[in-house]
């Protein structure tokens, strides 16, 4: 019979959360927290804490506490998940003494001691740590369990992992902090550097959403972007092209596809055999970026598939793993 548990996808944007009872996707929303400043209460949290960052009155003081994948506020974390624990009604006997956690394969074993830490204070009895990108191959891949090479790149918004699998199982693995929040940085940094414009974390996403293509001989689009003027501290608008957009992020583009190469360069050759038939899986909302998929395509010379739901592999990487965990 198979084990009931809880399974917690606990993302640097994002985080989901699936319960093999009811064998769906409970939460899926920010990883966010708004703490009033002299109580230290919780204000709101997820979606709603998400809808004021960056516009909080002074009484409240804004939390994400996981940065690049990783803990980065241990007791903000599990007040966090306390939180959307009693929101689902999982309290008491209604929560599973099993917990499954999702950690970057490369994860170190401090940061993976924080997570079991955190799942005990929650009052988890047995607590399970599987690597994200394996779940989220397990979900992407009908043939994730024979015995032929699975290769997939998650890209999240704090960390990119990628695995390579054969028979359901790790064959070789790792993890870049060059991620979605990555480009964000990289479109906030030149627009100041190049055109005196500073801009918030949500709008360069925004913008990286809009008119960001790595494809080279794309159409240059052109796309509005409000922000202050860091010359004047007024407020000021400018007009962005799609070809300066890109040639802010080729460099952490080829970056990612390095690091997949060195994946690669540790599979057996019987193994890499596969990979020109079986190509890249690509999952994770980074995975989105226009123009991501023909890139890699073409530098590392290997078919590349986005997946039919980058956002929901890992979800379904959990009901998979449902059925070998006892």
């Amino acid at each position: 019979m198979a084990k009931e548990f809880l399974g917690i996808d606990l993302g640097t944007t994002n985080t989901l959360i699936y319960s093999s009872k009811e064998d769906k996707i409970l939460y899926h929303e920010p990883t966010c927290l708004a703490l009033e400043n002299k109580s230290g209460n919780v204000s709101r949290f997820g979606f709603l804490a998400d809808k004021i960052d960056g516009k909080a009155p002074y009484n409240l003081k804004m939390v994400h506490p996981v940065k690049n994948g990783l803990i980065d506020d241990d007791d903000a974390c599990a007040v966090y998940l306390e939180k959307v624990l009693t929101s689902l009604h999982l309290t008491g006997r209604n929560r599973p003494a099993t917990f499954v956690f999702t950690v970057p394969s490369s994860c170190s074993k401090v940061n993976r001691k924080a997570v079991i830490d955190i799942g005990r204070r929650l009052g988890a009895k047995e607590i399970y740590l599987e690597s994200q990108a394996r779940l989220a191959a397990l979900g992407a891949s009908k043939n994730a369990y024979v015995p032929s090479a699975t290769l997939l790149l998650q890209i999240g918004s704090g960390i990119s992992d990628i695995v390579c699998l054969s028979l359901g199982e790790i064959v070789a693995a790792d993890s870049s902090p060059i991620a979605g929040s990555t480009f964000d940085e990289a479109i906030r940094r030149y627009l100041m550097q190049n055109q005196h414009l500073s801009i918030g974390a949500k709008s360069a996403e925004e913008l990286k959403i809009r008119a960001a293509d790595l494809t080279p001989v794309s159409e240059n689009r052109l796309s509005e972007i409000r922000g202050r003027d860091t010359l004047t501290s007024l407020p000021s608008s400018i007009i962005v092209s799609s070809g300066e957009l890109r040639n802010a992020l080729f460099p952490l583009a080829n970056l990612i596809a390095l690091k997949v190469s060195d994946v690669v360069s540790k599979i057996p050759p019987e193994l890499v055999v596969d990979l020109t038939r079986n190509g890249l899986y690509l999952s994770g909302g980074g995975a989105l970026l226009t123009g991501l998929k023909s890139y890699l395509q073409n530098v590392l010379s290997l078919p590349v598939n986005l997946v039919e739901k980058p956002t929901e592999t890992i979800g379904e990487g959990f009901r998979l793993y449902r059925r070998v965990l006892r």
